[in-house]
């Protein structure tokens, strides 16, 4: 069995103006006084520079965004703040930033209707025990006064929504970081990377979100937390694969992309190599902050082809939605059965679970034991093989068949002390030190 680390729980070290990912404190408790020892990537102290400006070879190289029209508009690195919006009372509480990313186009283009002028990206490691690199998109609000975080209007403790329909793109620069899994909060969102000269460089491209707010860890269990707010936000967490403490499953890709809007457990997914199952955690506050709403929350695992195949042997990338069983953890008043979708592109295996309610869901991805692979990959070998094949051995083509009707899933309630679970799978197991309830 191969054991990759997994992030503990992620709360809010303060309850203005934004939230962020915060020091991932059970990876913390485990290695503190070990990663030095054994670091092969160390990231630089603080928030990142703009690569124009830094001499290191970890920065943020460029920032764009696609707005309604469609077309991409390149932002360029400002320290000087604009008139623009300079009534807007959100900015005398507003924390000061160096700068901010933005474009002279940006008011003209409707951008500054959402109430912010720019876009501040905080990059720098997530803390100071793990070498994984933390991205958070900042909506900024500035005067001659100089930059500063924007806030809501109506509620001047936290950040300003950053714009939906908007896409941000950030490329970085990592030096000779190696990604093994990214995992974040946005929507539609992708990764790309490529090594130049030993050095690494990653496109993070997607859409903000609605994200349920914690006031603390204990709103993120049980049926009865409230959110603080919510906010659309947009956050990326880059772990590496050549790290002691990074994701290193042997031979995959490094563009394995997770997403949600659950920040309170929002982690790195792990893998079992003998069960062949994947599984992802994240959490939010059960009711929306009218104290009566039920959030919603969904799932997103982008799975590049070539990791499908080393993962679970899936040689042709069209049978996945035959071939994968997704399943997913709710708490007793969660739902039962979520939408979900398997879909293929050209280089991805998509899966989208979503609509499930929060607290506590998680997420189980593993091979339909219905899914008879030989069988599968026969017909894939003889349709390759074109219509050259005659006599015995295309008679014998056509009478193989696949066997990939879909599974029926159970759903069984699991009980540890007061708290219930539901389990909802083909073989469906509690989880541990939970009891099957009778």
């Amino acid at each position: 069995m191969e054991l990759v680390l997994n992030g503990g729980p992620m709360k809010n070290t303060r309850l203005t103006l934004r939230s962020i990912f915060v020091a991932l404190t059970l990876i913390a408790q485990l290695v503190v006084g070990t990663h030095a020892a054994n670091a092969e990537v160390v990231l630089p102290k603080g928030s990142w520079l703009n690569c124009a400006s830094a001499s290191a070879t970890y920065c943020i190289d460029s920032v764009s965004v696609i707005p309604t029209t469609g077309k991409m508009l390149e932002l360029t690195w400002t320290t000087s703040g604009s008139n623009d919006a300079a009534a807007n009372p959100a900015i005398a509480s507003g924390k000061a930033l160096p700068g901010r990313w933005t474009n002279a186009s940006w008011s003209s283009l409707g951008l500054g209707t959402a109430g912010y002028d720019g876009i501040y990206i905080d990059a720098k490691a997530a803390n100071e025990f793990v070498p994984w690199v933390y991205v958070d998109a900042q909506p900024t609000l500035s005067s001659s006064g100089g930059v500063k975080l924007a806030a809501r209007a109506s509620n001047l403790n936290f950040a300003a929504d950053l714009d939906q329909a908007v896409t941000i793109s950030i490329k970085l620069r990592l030096g000779d970081f190696q990604s093994g899994v990214t995992f974040g909060v946005g929507s539609d969102v992708s990764v790309d990377t490529s090594v130049t000269g030993g050095v690494t460089t990653m496109v993070i491209e997607g859409n903000p979100v609605l994200v349920p707010l914690a006031k603390s860890s204990k709103d993120c269990v049980g049926n009865t937390g409230v959110s603080a707010a919510l906010i659309r936000q947009f956050q990326t967490v880059i772990v590496p694969q050549n790290d002691p403490l990074g994701f290193n499953v042997a031979g995959t890709s490094g563009k394995l992309y997770i997403g949600s809007n659950g920040l309170c457990k929002l982690s790195t997914p792990t893998w079992n190599a003998e069960t062949k199952r994947f599984k992802y955690t994240a959490s939010a506050p059960r009711l929306s902050p009218d104290g009566s709403t039920v959030n919603k929350g969904f799932y997103r695992a982008i799975i590049p082809i070539a990791d499908a195949k080393l993962f679970w042997g899936l040689t042709n990338p069209n049978d996945a939605a035959k071939a994968l069983v997704v399943s997913i953890i709710t708490a007793e008043a969660g739902s039962k059965v979520a939408l979900s979708s398997i879909s293929v592109n050209k280089t991805n295996i998509v899966i989208d679970v979503s609509n499930f309610d929060f607290p506590d869901p998680s997420l189980d991805i593993a091979l339909n034991p219905a899914y008879n692979m030989n069988s599968a990959a026969a017909a894939a070998n003889q349709n390759n093989a074109g219509p050259a094949a005659t006599g015995s051995s295309q008679t014998a083509a056509n009478n193989q068949k696949v066997t990939a009707a879909k599974a029926k899933t159970i759903t069984i309630t699991c009980v540890k002390g007061k708290t219930i679970k539901k389990v909802t799978a083909v073989k469906p197991v509690c989880p541990k030190g939970y009891k099957k309830k009778a």
